[in-house]
Parts: structure tokens; sequence; C-alpha cells
């Protein structure tokens, strides 16, 4: 009862408007991630990822890097309902965000996190699920002040069948130390996503997420259009 007892304003979609002048970015995600269960509640996973992001002056999403990522994951599935996940190590190199010529030979900044989440799901009406994802993290910047952000995404899943499922969802990040009052608000994701089962051990998925970004930087805000290709091996499957 308790994702039914969340303030309804939570699944509205919050949308800003958007300013005409204010630049349009494009990224492309793509994330892997190897899972391997330990018993039948507990497993790790290790992530990579890799985004890249357009160029000076034009749109291709592939033209440069925007970050790369190695993350672990220790993950407890309480029940059919209810995860437990905690990332005890995770590494970013974080490009500039593209906005002059300079900026595309710009050196990455460097970050370690540290996160914690908890996710829960309710069943709606037969395969319709409502899905809530609340998380902490604690992000040390190698050239600015460390940052503890807090996370929540709220959503809608749907399960096809037992091989694929897709659903839409909001996520909104806020600053909760380390930045400005006036930086609180760090950035909304609005997104849809399609994951296919293709055997008992791998799954892949593709997403499209708008980003409203609030850098720490800049009294502006960003908007990005995202798309996200990402893949799941389980090392050992058991039934």
């Amino acid at each position: 009862m308790y994702l039914l007892n969340k303030p309804i304003i939570m699944i509205v979609l919050v949308i800003t408007s958007i300013d005409i002048k204010a630049q349009i970015h494009y990224n492309a995600w793509f994330r892997g991630t190897v899972s391997y269960p330990l018993s039948e509640k507990i497993k790790v996973e290790t992530e990579f990822q890799h985004r890249r992001q357009n160029g000076y002056e034009n749109k291709f999403m592939f033209d440069k890097s925007l970050m790369y990522t190695f993350r672990t994951w220790l993950q407890y599935q309480h029940n059919e309902n209810v995860k437990v996940s905690i990332s005890p190590f995770a590494y970013f190199s974080n490009y500039k965000i593209i906005h002059q010529k300079v900026d595309e030979k710009a050196a990455p900044n460097h970050e370690i996190r540290f996160s914690g989440a908890i996710e829960m799901q309710q069943r709606i009406f037969r395969q319709l699920y409502l899905v809530d994802r609340t998380a902490m993290e604690y992000r040390l910047f190698e050239k600015t002040s460390n940052i503890v952000r807090f996370r929540n995404r709220i959503g809608l899943d749907y399960a096809l069948n037992k091989k694929m499922r897709f659903g839409i969802y909001e996520e909104l990040f806020f600053n909760m130390r380390g930045s400005s009052a006036g930086h609180f608000f760090d950035h909304e994701r609005i997104g849809s996503h399609f994951e296919y089962k293709i055997t008992p051990t791998l799954k892949i998925g593709i997403s499209y997420i708008h980003i409203s970004r609030l850098p720490i930087t800049s009294e502006e805000k960003l908007y990005e259009n995202n798309l996200l290709i990402q893949a799941v091996c389980l090392l050992r499957y058991r039934k």
C-alpha cells in the first residue's frame, strides 16, 4: 500500500516550458551489465557505461565523448515487489557538455560515487505495475565540491508477456548538500523504455529519455534528448 499512498502529483509529468533560444543536446547512452547470482535473493552486478554527445553546432549524437562509467552493485531481492540495491563503488569520467568549440577539447572531470536505493512495485491491473525507486548518492568530484543527491523515479510498467516489458516514468533529482539553494533542483528525466528477454540469461533494452538539467555552473536549464541502448547478461541461470 506504500505506493498507493504517495501523492498523486508524483505521477503527473512535470513539463517545464522550453525557451526557444535554449540549446538542445543529443546524446547516445550505451550500458552493459554482467550479473552473477550468489543466492536466490542476492546477486552482484558489474556495470559498464559509455555516453556520447553531439559536437559543436551539430546534432550528431555519436560525435564526442560524454561519459565513461564503471560501477558495481549488490542487489537484494526481498520479495517479488521489493528490491534493495547498494553500490559500494562507482567511477565516472565526465566530459564537458559542449556549448562552444573549445569544450570539445576540455579534459574530463572524474567522480567517485556511492549509492543506495530501494525499488518497489505494486500490481495495479493484471500485467500493469506501479513502480517506485528512491535513491541517495554521495558524489565525490576531483575538481568541485562533493554533493549528496536524492533521486526518485515513479512510473508504470506493463508486462506484455514473460519476454517483453515496456513502461514510462518520471525521475526527479535534487541536490541535498554541496550546492547552493538555487541549485537544489538538479535535473528531471521523462522517459519510456522497452525490454526484451532474448534468452533466460540475456536481456536487451532501448529507451528514450528527455532531460531538463540545471548544471551547477549555470543559471540556465539545458535540455537533452537521449537514446539509451542496454544489455544485461546473467552469468549463471537458475530455474
